[in-house]
């Protein structure tokens, strides 16, 4: 599994960060940012069809190290 980070254009109801359970999100002004664990690159794949069907930005998508804390 691996560690990835996906930032949004605006704040995300809970409704539909509901819709991403694998995924924690964290508001910051005019952006939404969502992390969490995916097992493979259909998951990421899944994901990002899913904003984009929903009409929202993507503004970047990384691959980062897991938190020091492992969560």
């Amino acid at each position: 599994m691996r560690h990835y980070v996906i930032r949004v254009q605006g704040t995300l109801s809970r409704d539909l960060t509901d819709a991403f359970p694998s995924l924690t999100a964290d508001s910051e002004p005019a952006q939404t940012v969502l992390h969490g664990y995916l097992a493979d690159q259909a998951a990421l794949a899944g994901i990002l069809n899913h904003l984009d069907m929903l009409g929202i930005s993507i503004l970047e998508v990384l691959q980062v190290p897991p938190p020091p804390n492992g969560h």
